[in-house]
């Protein structure tokens, strides 16, 4: 099983991967010390969400949603919720988002850790302000043949896209960098 850790072991012992992750690895846990509340949405400046990067089982295609709020294909995840266990967090949010009964974690570790622009926007008839995601990732694995079901009130489809098409398929272009990351990422350690 899953060597259990505390968040805030993960990101202390996470290795970043480039400049970015270096930064808001500081940044991420200098809040995790000093503000209270980061684990939900009471803190509304910012807080913890995690995600779901899925592959196919020969790494040629990732599993994406087509988001409704941002009308762009993504990943699939929520937040954190109170919920200090992230990889369950993201695996649970794939399994709803996706319809998927089975998804296998590729890794335990963290594969991205990165803070995210969230603009202010309507939810269920309430403005929501403009706030950050400290995000976690973690990557899965999916067969082929799997099925899926969109979650209709929260993405309109869900799909194979080839990896190299991710960058067009997605619309949000602060998002681009960091799907190639994880993929780049992915290729280089060949898990």
């Amino acid at each position: 099983g899953r060597i259990k850790m505390t968040l805030h072991e993960q990101i202390e012992l996470y290795v970043p991967y480039n400049e970015q992750e270096a930064k808001d690895r500081d940044i991420i846990l200098r809040a995790m010390a000093s503000l209270s509340d980061v684990l939900t949405r009471n803190n509304e400046v910012l807080h913890f969400t995690a995600s779901a990067f899925v592959f196919n089982p020969d790494r040629t295609r990732v599993l994406m949603a087509h988001h409704n709020i941002y009308n762009s294909w993504g990943w699939m995840g929520g937040h954190a919720d109170g919920d200090p266990d992230l990889f369950n967090v993201a695996k649970k949010e794939l399994m709803e988002e996706a319809g998927l009964t089975e998804a296998k974690a590729i890794q335990d570790d963290i594969i991205s850790l990165d803070i995210l622009p969230v603009i202010g926007h309507m939810k269920n008839g309430k403005y929501v302000a403009a706030h950050l995601h400290f995000n976690v990732t973690y990557i899965f694995e999916v067969e082929d043949e799997a099925t899926f079901k969109a979650k209709l009130d929260e993405n309109s489809e869900v799909g194979w896209i080839a990896m190299d098409e991710v960058a067009e398929k997605c619309t949000e272009a602060h998002m681009i960098p960091i799907y190639e990351k994880i993929i780049e990422k992915v290729k280089k350690i060949g898990c």
